[in-house]
């Protein structure tokens, strides 16, 4: 990956990917059962999100400045 940030999104992505899986399989199979499960998957990947970003909040910043400016610069191109 080019910059950190990219590779911690690719990274939390992977680590989010099964308890992703387990809500969609568990939310098919009906609610009754599986209530608790889909509460501690989206509880477990609040908690990969949040230490991600509290991890590198320095970098979070200088990356959303750097797509703020590519979202200008596309603009002001479209512009002229």
């Amino acid at each position: 990956m080019r910059d950190q940030i990219t590779a911690d999104l690719v990274a939390g992505g992977a680590k989010a990917t099964p308890a992703v899986v387990g809500s969609a399989v568990s939310a098919a199979q009906g609610w009754a059962l599986a209530d608790v499960a889909v509460l501690l998957t989206i509880a477990y990947t609040a908690v990969l999100l949040a230490t991600t970003v509290v991890k590198n909040w320095g970098l979070w910043m200088d990356w959303w400045k750097a797509r703020v400016a590519d979202v200008r610069a596309l603009t002001a191109r479209f512009r002229k």
